[in-house]
C-alpha cells in the first residue's frame, strides 16, 4: 500500500509543469512581454526537459535507488522553480525550466516504475490520471485570479512547493534500483519493432497536435477577447470533460475494436480544432472541451496499440518519451510560424499545424488498429 500511495502521488504531481503550461505561457507574456513565438520556445524548453528526463530514464534508472532519483528529482525541481522567481532574461529562463522539468521527468519515470512493478498496474495508472484531472481542475479555477494579482511568480511558488511536498513520501520508497532486464531485448532482430517505431511516430504526432494547441489555449482565448478569469474558467471545465473522456475510454475498452474508437475520437479532437478558428465564449468551451476529450479518449488505445506492437512486451515504456517529446515540439513548430507573422499575431496556424499533425498520426494509427482488430477476430474463430 505504501508503494502504491508514493507512486500514485509522484505519478499525480510530478507532470503539473506540463499542466501548468498554458498559464505559463500567458504569465510569461503579461509580465516580461515576451513575444507570442518566444512564448512558444519557452513551453518548449520547459517541456523538452521531461521529455529528455523520459528519454534517457533507460540510461540511468538502474544505476541509483528509487529513494536517491527521488531526492535528487526533488531538489532539481524546487531549487529550479526558485531560481526561477529571479529571472526575467529570456534565454536563462529557458535554460532553468528546462532543467528545472528534468526533475520533474525524473520524477514522473520514477513513478511508472515503481507503479509497473506492482500486480495490475493499469488500475494505478488510471487512478493517477483521475487524480491528475481533479488536481488541474482545481489549479484552473483558482490559479489565473491568482497570478493575475500576483504575477508569473505564483506559478512557480506552486510548482516548488508541490515537489516539495512529495519528499516526505519518500521515505515509504523500497531502497532498490530498477530491474536492468530491458537489456536482455536488445539482441531481437530490430525488423520485428519496425511496426512498434511506427507506431510510435503516429504516437508522436498526436502529441505533438495536443502539445501545440494546450501550450496557446489560453492566447487563443485572449486573442479573442476573453477574459484570463473565463479562459481559466473553461481551461477547468476541460479536465472535467477530460475526466469523463477517461471514464469513458475505460468503459468502451476493445469492445467495439479499437479502429471505431480511435477514429471517433481523432474525429471530436479535429472539430474541435476547426472550431478554433472562429471560437467565441460559448463555442471557445465547446472547442477546447473537444480537444481534450479527443486526447484524453484515444490516449489509453494509443498505450494498447504500443503494447500490442512490442514483441518484447519491454520497449512500450518508452511511448512516455514519445509522448513527451511530441509534446515539447507541437509549442516551437506553432512558435516558428508565429515568429515569421507581421503585425497583430493571427493564432489561426495553432489549429492549423493541430489539424495537420493529427491527420497524419490519422493516417498511421487507424491501419494499424485495423489490422490489429483483424488479427483478434481471426483468433476467436
Amino acid at each position: 500500500i505504501k508503494t502504491v500511495c508514493v507512486g500514485v502521488l509522484m505519478y499525480m504531481l510530478a507532470p503539473l509543469g506540463m499542466t501548468l503550461v498554458p498559464l505559463l505561457v500567458g504569465a510569461a507574456a503579461s509580465d516580461f512581454g515576451f513575444s507570442a513565438s518566444q512564448v512558444g520556445f519557452l513551453a518548449t524548453a520547459d517541456l523538452a526537459g521531461i521529455a529528455v528526463a523520459s528519454i534517457t530514464a533507460p540510461f540511468w534508472m538502474h544505476r541509483f535507488t528509487w529513494v536517491q532519483i527521488g531526492l535528487a528529482s526533488i531538489v532539481i525541481v524546487v531549487s529550479g522553480n526558485i531560481a526561477s522567481l529571479f529571472i526575467s532574461n529570456y534565454p536563462v529562463l529557458c535554460l532553468v525550466r528546462f532543467v528545472t522539468e528534468l526533475g520533474s521527468g525524473g520524477l514522473f519515470s520514477l513513478a511508472l516504475v515503481t507503479l509497473g512493478t506492482l500486480p495490475n498496474p493499469d488500475r494505478y495508472f488510471s487512478m493517477g490520471i483521475g487524480l491528475t484531472i481533479g488536481l488541474s481542475v482545481g489549479i484552473f479555477l483558482w490559479l489565473p485570479e491568482i497570478i493575475s494579482q500576483n504575477g508569473i511568480s505564483a506559478l512557480f511558488i506552486l510548482h516548488g512547493v508541490v515537489a516539495f511536498a512529495i519528499l516526505p513520501s519518500l521515505y515509504w520508497l523500497r531502497d532498490e534500483r530498477t530491474s536492468q532486464e530491458t537489456r536482455a531485448s536488445a539482441t531481437r532482430s530490430s525488423r520485428s519493432y519496425i511496426g512498434l517505431f511506427i507506431c510510435f511516430a503516429g504516437f508522436s504526432f498526436f502529441t505533438l497536435a495536443e502539445g501545440g494547441v494546450w501550450s496557446y489555449i489560453e492566447r487563443v482565448g485572449t486573442s479573442f477577447g476573453l477574459t484570463a478569469e473565463y479562459v481559466g474558467d473553461v481551461l477547468a471545465v476541460t479536465q472535467a470533460v477530460s475526466f469523463v473522456a477517461a471514464i469513458a475510454s475505460t468503459g468502451v475498452s476493445t469492445r467495439i475494436g479499437r479502429t471505431l474508437p480511435i477514429a471517433l475520437g481523432i474525429l471530436a479532437f479535429l472539430v474541435g480544432l476547426i472550431m478554433l478558428l472562429w471560437a467565441q465564449d460559448q463555442y471557445f468551451l465547446i472547442a477546447a472541451s473537444l480537444t481534450q476529450f479527443g486526447y484524453i479518449f484515444v490516449m489509453p488505445y494509443l498505450l494498447l496499440l504500443s503494447i500490442e506492437m512490442d514483441p518484447s512486451r519491454r520497449f512500450y515504456v518508452l511511448t512516455t518519451a514519445f509522448k513527451m517529446g511530441g509534446f515539447a515540439a507541437g509549442p516551437a513548430i506553432i512558435a516558428f510560424f508565429l515568429a515569421g507573422q507581421s503585425g497583430a499575431t493571427n493564432y489561426d496556424i495553432v489549429s492549423w499545424v493541430g489539424i495537420g499533425f493529427l491527420v497524419a498520426s490519422f493516417l498511421i494509427i487507424v491501419p494499424m488498429a485495423w489490422m490489429l482488430d483483424r488479427q483478434a477476430k481471426a483468433r476467436t474463430f
